[in-house]
């Protein structure tokens, strides 16, 4: 053994994200003596030898005695991510992200009644995988809607109604059991990537670390971290009531459609939430501030300079972009009227010039920097590549995903090509039966399948490099060839925009997948689990998290488009100004190309092209608010956090423990204002389903 050892260890590829791995844990490998939650392992992470050590340790008797499955543990993780799977729609559809809070919410119950490390991971990666699967719902799928009923996308008037691009809405089982298949097969690709990029050459995946220090806590717990857990859970509850109330009197309609805070304070400086300018005096911006608590909460995660970022944008839109577009009287096109109109002439220019200039603009800087974040990672895609083909020449090494004597260690590779042939077959036929070409289906099948594999490699590997996923730049680039590819078979406009953007759905899905289940294996790794539980519980949650997402996309979509729901949708109206373009609708492309140069500058500058895109979509009333989120959270950890735990010699796990109260105390902001603004959106837009007014 210790010969075999020696010669793999001699035979040290080259890389560019192993660290050396320190004496002392050297030694404890070779004695075998390190364990689960050791000093040495945290100082040797992104070692391979220390992975290599911790998988054969895993694959023992003793990692299968650790590694447990609970099913009524997994259920209460899936209750949770179903809750949050709503939540995140209302989320993303108002600020353009997706939080992460089903994690924290599982761990801390977990936490609280004292589960297990490898319990507390799969729950919690069950939540995520019922939560996250909601991706591709929130960001692309609204467009859809839009395209067929907001008066923005109208593409002409016919006896005094407008024309739209899209006249029918698909059916919803189409988008949703494409999404359910797509995104088993996106979970199952990353069996394959498991040991090469977390085992033989593990991805840094930044911030990883965070997880397994709450694991350690978990494993150590004792009374005193129990309570300390019911009382962040305890703090979670409390904050989310309050905003629910703050957010029921800022949304829930009471008299005449208005809010509470609109009847008491509505008028020129307060509307809808928003502190304004008023409008007659918003000729050359308009400034606002939101009462927002998910934006608080974002930028309090994110911290100053990311939230400066993303309000950079935000910032050039509002004094520089639009305030041009006034000065020179940029003419405005208007599908409705058939002619241009100088923005001047409008009853408050600095809004039309956000409305139909800034935002094209934005919409190219959101393709320009996703799609130029992808480019500065063509070394990735070479290194992930070569993996592919390694892989799939067999030399990857030797099949370990059952140990004799034992059971599965990982779920059985086998299934992959399975779930490829249920996907080539199924997809299709879910658009045949919905009366879609069998041809074009059968194409859209195959391309979704290849697609998947290899974008969703390259978008994991981004991911393993920043901690960011980039499924904006890789939507847009599944929307662009999936278009393509159908008018060269001669499809009309039409089924071409709703088969791709049903298929980018699909993909956002797919990819969400991807992602998290390979941040499960990351932990996994680390605690003891075995891959086989994540998967099993990634693939559990995933079924009835895809089933709430559809449900609630077409409530909310419905609602966005009928302009019943003040959310901006960033992502949701890129993907239809893009798709509408591609289909020959009317745009300025100076603007839209304007946009596209200024997301590649911002992407090489700073590395956050598609945020600085997506602030320049956002008013300042949603960036403003993120932005003081920041500021507080920098101001709380210099003057309160690092000074108090200096002068009261805390322990990590004190100062772990306090970080992680602001962040129950956000969460709570997140879920108390996305579940009351649910409540709101389904008041608001039920009638609309029932036939109402």
């Amino acid at each position: 053994m210790e010969n075999k050892e020696s010669v793999e260890m001699g035979k040290v590829r080259d890389s560019v994200y192993r660290r050396p791995i320190t004496p002392g844990g050297l030694k404890a490998i070779e004695e075998g003596k390190l364990k689960w939650f050791d000093t040495e392992m945290f100082a040797n992470f992104n070692t391979e030898i220390l992975e290599e050590y911790l998988e054969e340790k895993n694959r023992s008797a003793e990692g299968f005695r650790t590694s447990i499955w609970s099913w009524p543990k997994v259920l209460i993780g899936i209750s949770i991510g179903l809750v949050f799977a709503l939540i995140n729609q209302y989320v993303g559809l108002k600020v353009g992200m997706v939080v992460g809070g089903s994690w924290y919410i599982a761990y801390l119950l977990g936490l609280g009644l004292k589960w297990r490390p490898t319990e507390v991971n799969v729950s919690a990666g069950a939540s995520t995988g019922a939560s996250k699967i909601c991706i591709g719902f929130v960001f692309t799928y609204p467009a859809i809607y839009l395209l067929a009923y907001h008066p923005d996308y109208a593409i002409g008037v016919e006896n005094g109604k407008n024309v739209f691009l899209i006249e029918t809405i698909p059916s919803i089982s189409v988008a949703l059991t494409a999404s359910i298949l797509g995104g088993m097969l996106g979970a199952l690709y990353f069996i394959i990537f498991r040991r090469v990029w977390l085992v033989e050459d593990p991805l840094p995946m930044p911030g990883f670390e965070a997880g397994i220090k709450l694991m350690e806590i978990a494993n150590s717990i004792t009374t005193g971290g129990a309570e300390m857990a019911r009382k962040s859970i305890k703090l979670v509850a409390g904050w989310a009531a309050a905003t629910m109330c703050f957010t029921f009197f800022r949304d829930f309609p009471v008299s005449d459609g208005k809010a509470p805070l609109d009847i008491i304070f509505g008028g020129k400086y307060y509307e809808q939430g928003n502190i304004i300018q008023p409008y007659e005096t918003a000729v050359y911006s308009h400034l606002s501030f939101g009462l927002i608590p998910i934006q608080i909460a974002s930028g309090w995660f994110m911290r100053f300079r990311t939230a400066l970022l993303i309000s950079m944008g935000s910032l050039l839109t509002w004094f520089i972009i639009v305030p041009l577009a006034v000065i020179f009287n940029v003419p405005i096109y208007s599908a409705v009227d058939g002619f241009y109109v100088s923005v001047q002439n409008f009853a408050v220019p600095s809004l039309t010039a956000f409305s139909k200039v800034a935002k094209f603009i934005a919409v190219g800087a959101i393709l320009g920097g996703g799609v130029t974040g992808l480019l500065k990672m063509a070394p990735v895609f070479k290194t992930a590549m070569d993996d592919l083909f390694k892989i799939a020449s067999g030399k990857g090494g030797e099949r370990k995903d059952y140990v004799k004597g034992l059971g599965w260690y990982e779920w059985p590779i086998t299934h992959i090509p399975l779930m490829m042939g249920i996907a080539l077959i199924g997809i299709p036929l879910v658009f045949i039966v919905a009366g879609y070409p069998i041809g074009q289906s059968i194409l859209f099948g195959i391309l979704l399948v290849i697609l998947t594999f290899f974008l969703g490699a390259i978008a994991v590997k981004v991911m393993g490099e920043t901690g960011t996923t980039p499924v904006s730049g890789t939507s847009f680039i599944v929307l662009i060839m999936l278009f393509v590819v159908f008018k060269l078979t001669g499809m009309d406009s039409t089924q071409t925009v709703i088969m791709a953007l049903i298929g980018t759905t699909v993909f956002g899905c797919a990819i969400a997948m991807s992602g998290d289940i390979t941040s499960d294996f990351k932990t996994g790794l680390y605690i003891g689990n075995r891959p086989y539980h994540l998967m099993k519980g990634e693939l559990t949650g995933l079924v009835p998290g895809a089933i709430v997402s559809a449900i609630g996309a077409s409530v909310l979509s419905y609602g966005l488009a009928m302009d019943k729901l003040p959310l901006e949708a960033p992502q949701a109206n890129a993907f239809a100004t893009f798709a509408q373009a591609l289909a020959g609708g009317h745009m300025d492309y100076n603007l839209f190309v304007a946009g596209i140069l200024i997301g590649i500058f911002a992407e090489l500058m700073t590395g956050m092209g598609t945020a600085f895109g997506l602030g320049m979509y956002f008013p300042l009333s949603i960036t403003t608010p993120q932005l003081l989120g920041g500021a507080l959270r920098d101001y709380w950890q210099i003057k309160y956090l690092e000074q108090r735990s200096k002068a009261e010699k805390w322990s990590e796990k004190q100062r772990t423990f306090k970080l992680l109260e602001t962040y129950m105390i956000a969460t709570g902001l997140i879920v108390g204002e996305a579940l009351m603004g649910t409540i709101v959106a389904i008041v608001l837009v039920l009638p609309l389903l029932t036939g109402g007014s």
